[in-house]
């Protein structure tokens, strides 16, 4: 995402939803001052007040978040470490530009480490593709190569086992293909 887009979200957040949960935070206040309320009433009050404290605290985060702009997005480092890892045998970037989830993001950047690593180093591939878009709300990331292929989740050691496990820790699905013609592996998340 670029930066101007970052700075018009954390504006847009701030004008919109930071403004709405401040406002509701004041209505939750009067509630609580009415003298006739029982004491389970206002300790439910009370317990719904914390919890827009808490929200207006995720919120303003988000906002310096994207403020930041030094922060660097999951996308601009994906493109990074591509061409760090591949060199010239990167053949094909789309990234596609969204908003992910900070522990997501984390996740499919060490996956898409992992996944470029073994393209280059264990099929010794010659042409390196990387695909990360947004369908329907999940994230896609899919790394094709035209490496010597034959990988099996037996024989990738802990490799593809440890994405495996990490994609569906996290509700996602896991695909791969592998044959003399190269390797697909593709995550949904």
């Amino acid at each position: 995402m670029s930066n101007a887009a970052r700075l018009d979200l954390a504006r847009e957040l701030h004008d919109g939803i930071a403004q709405d949960l401040i406002a509701l935070g004041y209505e939750i206040d009067l509630l609580l001052a009415h003298s006739d309320s029982s004491n389970q009433s206002r300790k439910e009050i009370r317990g719904l007040r914390f919890r827009v404290d808490e929200m207006i605290s995720k919120v303003r985060r988000e906002m310096y978040e994207l403020r930041d702009l030094k922060m660097e997005s999951v996308q601009d480092y994906l493109k990074k470490t591509a061409e760090q890892l591949c060199g010239s045998a990167l053949t094909k970037v789309a990234i596609e530009e969204f908003l992910i989830n900070e522990v997501i993001g984390d996740n499919v950047k060490v996956i898409a480490t992992e996944l470029l690593r073994n393209s280059v180093s264990h099929a010794r591939a010659s042409a390196i593709e990387l695909h990360l878009s947004q369908i329907e709300n999940h994230i896609y990331l899919e790394v094709r190569d035209n490496g010597i292929g034959g990988v099996t989740m037996e024989s990738s050691r802990l490799g593809l086992i440890g994405i495996q496990e990490r994609v569906e820790g996290f509700g996602g699905t896991f695909f791969y293909q592998s044959t003399e013609l190269g390797t697909r592996i593709s995550i949904t998340l």
